[in-house]
């Protein structure tokens, strides 16, 4: 069955009624809002609803974009221009994602230099040519549409997303950036290689057209590397993938009206099918999960100042001295699932110490020049000084939790993971706070065509009553559990709702978006409409993740957290973001307070438990 074979099975994504997301509406603000703001809210949506009211016309608008849109009135209208492409922050910790991979079935204990440059090691080419390789085997199976179509109990996920991923580069555009890609299936035949700033063309295929092997790839590498000692050093241009969005776009309309070339290696990197970055820095970064893997996980983020990035490119391998790996990505065409679970896939396979190769003959690497002038220097200064702030105010880490994992929580306390992971972040934000906040979580679409995401709003009346009663010593266990098990019912209700297309949040925004000029609504310029949906706590779950050291992306806002957690099977692992110049949020105290939240629900729910039931849960 063809990767796409289904596509045309998968329903649009609905639009609810007004009645149905008004009511979820009101619920969710229950444990945000005072009892007057509540009140006001209510007899609000009262008039929104009333016949003749701006609701309804707002509705019938969004039910004529509905009809004119071919796959989805939200993806296929406004999605990735209001979700992603208007906001005009930096990518680096705002908006990019990264993923710590494990270390290699093979990785070495020792790491000897090469000897066309001792800034790299021969651990650090092979397992970059061996990871792209095996990337490269994903991309033609693929676009020959091989790839299974995934599927749940409700049937087809749809498979677009795949499609949005190898080949795409985000376009700084001022006011709103854009995406550059071919179309499926990608017919480009590089990839682009980042060293010490500099950008060299790769071709993986030979010139008879026969794809390149690892040790093809490595001889490669190794050629760009001993390149440096001759080229004509280009000016640090990937640094300017890193700032204001319109700064970049500034910047890079400067570059291609200064010179040609400039458009044409732009265009290089812009085509390619994904980056590989061979990171130079004297010492590799810690790994040191005593310190909640702070140092590596910064690196993820935004590496050494911004340095050896395309921070636009939808894909990037980033390796270290050391081998160890890092996946860096831009959001917008696709969520960061997707690359997950191909990451989870390639990396599954050990790099080879001899590896093999064909000794095609191919193109040389080429690197990639640009011309740069006073002005263009003054916009690298620029962003340097963007990316200093930014990686200086972003407080990392990966919270390692190995006293129990998924299947304690599945076998014991007979519940689903990603429901009691949220509650336990609930837990953990109240016990810092001492209050709980507007929360999301990703929910999935996908059951729809060209679906994305949708907002589970984690926090509930249940999640708060259970987080009050948690940090009650007068309350007992039997209560405490029985509370944990209706908050958590309610998260897996909202959660299925949301993934039928039944929640808020995006009916809300295409509701808003339909207003005129002129038109607006005391409903949505209430306080605690904006309250609701500033995710203090913004969380994404993706799957166990036994490949995968960590996953972290940045938080929403400046007094909250980003969190992205891994539920595996003997160890949690919660990839936590925060800024340091927060008075509210501390990264590794929240760690901390997290690991006590978990110890308390479980032995909240021990203490509920018959004896038989209570057996030893082994540590890694």
């Amino acid at each position: 069955m063809a990767t796409l074979s289904l596509q045309h099975t998968l329903p649009k994504l609905p639009v609810p009624t007004l009645e149905e997301t008004l009511a979820k509406y009101l619920h969710s603000i229950e444990p945000l809002a005072t009892p007057e703001e509540l009140e006001r809210s209510k007899a609000l949506a009262k008039d929104f609803l009333k016949p003749g009211g701006l609701g309804r016309t707002l509705q019938q608008r969004l039910l004529d974009v509905d009809r004119a849109a071919p796959y989805n009135w939200l993806d296929d209208t406004w999605w990735i221009s209001k979700a992603y492409h208007e906001w005009r922050e930096p990518l680096l910790v705002n908006s990019n994602w990264y993923i710590l991979m494990r270390n290699d079935l093979n990785h070495p204990t020792e790491f000897h230099s090469t000897a066309e440059n001792p800034a790299y090691t021969t651990w650090q080419v092979k397992r970059a040519a061996h990871v792209a390789q095996q990337l490269l085997d994903y991309a033609e199976t693929l676009f020959s549409q091989s790839i299974p179509v995934e599927k749940t109990r409700a049937g087809p996920l749809c498979m677009h997303q795949y499609t949005q991923l190898l080949g795409f580069t985000r376009l700084p555009q001022h006011g709103c950036d854009r995406l550059v890609h071919v179309p499926f299936p990608n017919p480009a035949k590089h990839i682009v290689l980042i060293i010490e700033d500099q950008f060299f063309k790769i071709d993986v295929y030979s010139k008879s057209g026969n794809r390149l092997l690892d040790g093809d790839l490595e001889r490669q590498f190794l050629n760009a590397i001993t390149q440096l000692r001759t080229i004509h050093t280009a000016a640090p241009i990937g640094l300017l993938t890193c700032d204001h969005r319109d700064a970049w776009s500034v910047a890079r309309e400067h570059l291609v009206v200064l010179d040609p070339k400039n458009r044409a290696s732009l265009q290089v990197i812009e085509d390619a099918l994904f980056c590989v970055t061979l990171d130079s820095s004297a010492e590799a970064t810690k790994a040191d999960r005593k310190e909640d893997f702070a140092e590596w996980a910064k690196f993820g983020m935004h590496g050494h100042g911004g340095h050896n990035r395309w921070c636009d490119k939808s894909m990037n391998l980033i390796f270290e001295r050391d081998g160890k790996f890092v996946c860096h990505g831009e959001h917008s065409p696709c969520d960061a699932l997707i690359p997950a679970l191909i990451m989870d896939q390639i990396v599954r396979k050990p790099t080879e110490m001899n590896a093999p190769c064909t000794n095609a003959i191919v193109e040389t690497p080429r690197h990639l020049e640009f011309v740069a002038d006073s002005k263009t220097q003054e916009h690298i200064k620029a962003a340097e000084a963007t990316i200093a702030a930014l990686s200086k105010n972003s407080d990392c880490g990966i919270v390692y939790f190995d006293e129990y994992g998924s299947d304690y929580v599945k076998k014991v306390v007979k519940a689903s993971p990603d429901a009691y992971m949220q509650m336990a972040l609930q837990l953990a934000y109240f016990k810092q706070q001492g209050e709980s906040c507007a929360t999301y979580e990703t929910g999935s679409t996908r059951q729809f065509r060209n679906g994305r995401t949708e907002t589970i709003r984690t926090c509930s009346t249940d999640s708060l009553a259970f987080c009050k009663a948690m940090e009650d010593k007068a309350v007992s266990a039997q209560d405490k559990v029985k509370l944990m098990r209706k908050a958590m019912a309610a998260h897996s209700q909202y959660q299925r709702e949301a993934a039928n297309g039944q929640g808020c949040d995006r009916h809300l925004m295409g509701l808003r978006l339909c207003m005129q000029a002129g038109e607006s609504h005391g409903l949505f310029q209430e306080p605690v409409f904006a309250k609701s949906a500033a995710f203090l706590l913004s969380t994404s779950g993706l799957f166990a993740g036994d490949n995968f050291v960590g996953t972290g992306f940045g938080a929403m806002y400046p007094d909250g957290y980003g969190i992205n957690y891994l539920a595996g099977g003997k160890t949690l692992k919660f990839g936590v973001e925060s800024k340091f110049d927060s008075k509210k949020t501390s990264t590794k105290a929240f760690g901390e307070i997290l690991r006590q939240a978990l110890r308390d629900m479980r032995s909240a729910v021990e203490k509920t438990l018959p004896e038989s039931e209570l057996k030893p849960v082994p540590k890694l």
